[in-house]
Parts: structure tokens; C-alpha cells; sequence
């Protein structure tokens, strides 16, 4: 007859690290699923990077324009073109193109 033991190990977290439910991408516990991000939601999320560097090597860049110009057909980016002018990300698409493209930003 096979034997079964049942063990609970604490492992610690360690600081400024949390676990994150499966699907949730990491925001507060909840879905990305019909969030709407702002310019401050993303720089937030990419660990405040400056909206320069943002546009740079992201949102402007020749390397990604397929991409996001896409997200825009797809109204999951919304930016007007003209200066000043708010820009508006679906959280999960763009959460999705960080993780596909994260090797590759200059971190």
C-alpha cells in the first residue's frame, strides 16, 4: 500500500516581491480584462520609466510601428497625433506586447 504525507513548507517572499494569482498579470489581483490605462498607468507599469523614453523606445519606435499601429486600428491605443493630446492603452493588449517584446526594450 502506497504511503501519502502531507507537508506544508512557509517559504518567505522576499521584500517588495508579492505572489500574483495566475491571469492577473500583477494588478492588484485583478484581471487587465477591459482596463483602460492612461500615459501615467504605463510608465507605472514599465517601473516609471520617463514618457521620453516611453516614446522612444516603445511607442514611436520604427522597430515596433507594425504593432502599435495595429493597436491603433484596433482602437486597444487611442492617441489623437496632435501634441498634448491624451494617450489611451487597453492594459491587456499593451501588457502583452511588454511581455512578447521585454528581451528586446533597453531596460
Amino acid at each position: 500500500m502506497r504511503q501519502v504525507l502531507q507537508v506544508t513548507v512557509p517559504v518567505q517572499i522576499p521584500d517588495g516581491m508579492k505572489l500574483v494569482p495566475d491571469g492577473t498579470h500583477g494588478y492588484d489581483g485583478e484581471s487587465l480584462t477591459g482596463r483602460t490605462w492612461t500615459a501615467k498607468d504605463l510608465r507605472a507599469w514599465c517601473g516609471n520609466k520617463s514618457w521620453p523614453w516611453l516614446l522612444d523606445n516603445i511607442l514611436e519606435n520604427p522597430r515596433y510601428s507594425r504593432e502599435i499601429g495595429s493597436m491603433e486600428q484596433h482602437k486597444q491605443l487611442v492617441h489623437r497625433g496632435m501634441k498634448g493630446s491624451p494617450w489611451r492603452f487597453k492594459a491587456k493588449p499593451m501588457a502583452e506586447f511588454l511581455d512578447r517584446h521585454w528581451e528586446e526594450l533597453p531596460w
